[in-house]
């Protein structure tokens, strides 16, 4: 497969996990808050990923500097989500959702100015199919045909902005990051920094219970868990083989 066919079906496959993963995780928050929600995604997402290393148990080159590097990718990991997610809470998700997904854009800007990279015409078109399908998929019609008035316009608005500018910047710096061998662990691991991120602020910090409190939500954060590993992966398998394949 061609670099421009991976790129597209790696973009395509984050689009629709995350367009998914987005309107499950908007039912878990309701109900136990966006941390919990979070955590639990996360943590049952090491899961689903952890399949991949029966096709390829390679390791990445650990040192000092990859470890400093998966350390702050998984701190720019949870304030990112953590944005993405209190976006959710308070805001329509036929909203925040197209806004945050959006980030692709800077990413891409950011990939041309900073990493020299080229863009052909097949490229820019691919890159505006992924747009309107992040948009259409990640879009709540149902909640835009109940109508919203200018107030909705400023609820998670914010958020969504600061998830759109995180993971713009954060995209082209992973993309780099991901070009070795062991991709998928670098993908595990960066998981378990934000859950531990967030253990560790939820039981260290405030000393609050991180239990569900029942067992009817399990379901639902294990399908959260899976579209989201789901895009994780995706996208993370599109910037690692679309650079390492010819």
């Amino acid at each position: 497969m061609s670099n421009i066919g991976i790129a597209i079906l790696g973009g395509l496959t984050a689009m629709l996990g995350y367009g998914i993963s987005d309107f499950l995780a908007k039912k878990a928050i309701d109900k136990i808050g966006n941390l919990k929600t979070l955590f639990y995604a996360q943590l049952f997402g090491v899961i689903f990923l952890l399949f991949y290393l029966i096709k390829d148990f390679s390791m990445p080159a650990f040192n000092l500097k990859s470890v400093i590097s998966i350390f702050l990718f998984g701190v720019f990991n949870t304030v990112g989500y953590l944005a993405l997610y209190k976006s959710f809470e308070v805001g329509k998700l036929s909203i925040v959702s197209p806004i945050s997904s959006s980030y692709i854009i800077l990413a891409a800007i950011i990939s041309y100015f900073f990493f020299g990279e080229t863009f052909s015409h097949l490229k820019i078109a691919s890159l505006v199919l992924v747009i309107i399908g992040i948009i259409l998929t990640a879009t709540d019609f149902g909640g835009l045909k109940n109508g919203f008035d200018k107030k909705d316009l400023a609820k998670g608005v914010p958020e969504a902005l600061l998830v759109f500018i995180i993971f713009g910047i954060y995209a082209p710096f992973w993309d780099k990051f991901l070009e070795g061998s062991g991709w998928i662990v670098w993908v595990i691991l960066v998981r378990l920094v934000l859950a531990f991120i967030l253990f560790v602020y939820w039981r260290g910090i405030r000393g609050k219970d991180l239990r569900i409190g029942g067992r009817s939500l399990i379901p639902t954060l294990f399908f959260v868990a899976f579209f989201e590993a789901l895009a994780s992966f995706g996208g993370s398998w599109g910037y690692h083989f679309s650079v390492n394949t010819t």
